[in-house]
């Protein structure tokens, strides 16, 4: 399966995650645009563009059939007729000594709107971390200089038993190519869960934050996995939907995973995955999560279109 994203900022200085998964052999394909969906296609095997507005800015993402596969591009359209192209064109005939001042103006807008993006997006940042203590705790000071001066990386995690004691090693590489490896203490037995509501699995991935001078100093954000940890999530949807209905077809349930994470972001693949589980063992994802998902009207109708049981 095909992923690729494109960091897009908009002209008040925001920024805009958009991003496509392409299966390799179905050709399903979703963009996705700041964790909403923006299309969704089947049996996507030929070159095609998909058009969708981020604020006022009409955008495009191109799939080309090439040879060897296909490759992805991701434009602003200028030259289309929208209002805002219109604003564009009328601005450019402006005298230029107006421009001038212009500039500076938006020159200050966007330092500002820099600013308070970066504060909001720190305060979020610590909270966040706050609610990832279960594994390796940071106290306030030290989370505020990993979200200042920290470095990103992606860290895989191995669940091992030693001394008939059960842990988790994960180890990362550094922008200067150093290998890093570290352990936690889990419990024993049962599933080892994480804040997100997922089980942790032998090999899974997540981007990791540290310290530069101090690698051991670090924090991992489960809130974002890797690519193939998310794949991982969605094998496993898919396969828990088909232990639970055999009366449908394999087919149908990787299907009904696939339009889940499409129309409903990866989170949501913990209710298919829990989806046996009782309210009182699993207050976030259980069989009641897992039937308001499935009984939802537009996603039934959607499940209706593209799934064939």
């Amino acid at each position: 399966m095909a992923q690729i994203s494109w960091l897009y900022l908009d002209n008040a200085g925001g920024r805009h995650r958009v991003g496509l998964y392409h299966g390799d052999r179905s050709g399903h394909l979703m963009i996705h645009c700041d964790m909403r969906v923006m299309q969704i296609d089947f049996a996507v095997k030929e070159t095609r563009t998909y058009s969708f507005f981020i604020e006022d800015e009409l955008c495009e993402v191109g799939i080309y059939k090439e040879k060897d596969g296909y490759s992805y591009d991701f434009q602003v359209n200028k030259q289309v007729d929208t209002p805002r192209n219109r604003l564009r064109r009328a601005e450019e005939k402006r005298n230029r000594g107006y421009m001038a001042a212009l500039i500076a103006g938006l020159v200050l807008v966007i330092a500002a709107g820099f600013f308070v993006l970066k504060g909001y997006k720190n305060e979020q940042d610590l909270k966040r971390r706050a609610s990832m203590g279960i594994f390796n705790k940071i106290d306030g000071e030290t989370a505020q200089r990993l979200n200042l001066e920290g470095k990103e990386a992606v860290a895989s995690l191995f669940i091992v038993e030693e001394n008939r004691q059960r842990k988790v090693f994960y180890t990362f590489t550094t922008a200067d190519s150093l290998r890093f490896t570290a352990k936690m203490t889990v419990p024993d037995t049962g599933l080892i869960m994480l804040p997100t509501g997922f089980p942790l699995r032998d090999r899974d991935a997540f981007t990791i934050r540290y310290l530069p001078a101090a690698p051991q100093t670090n924090q991992l954000d489960f809130h974002r996995p890797s690519e193939e940890t998310i794949e991982s999530y969605l094998r496993l949807a898919a396969e828990t939907e088909a232990r639970a209905h055999p009366e449908h077809t394999l087919d149908y349930s990787v299907c009904l995973a696939q339009l889940v994470l499409f129309e409903k972001g990866w989170r949501s693949l913990a209710d298919l995955i829990f989806q046996h589980s009782r309210p009182e063992d699993n207050k976030r994802n259980n069989s009641d999560s897992y039937l308001r998902l499935i009984r939802d009207p537009d996603f039934t109708n959607a499940l209706r279109r593209r799934c064939q049981g």
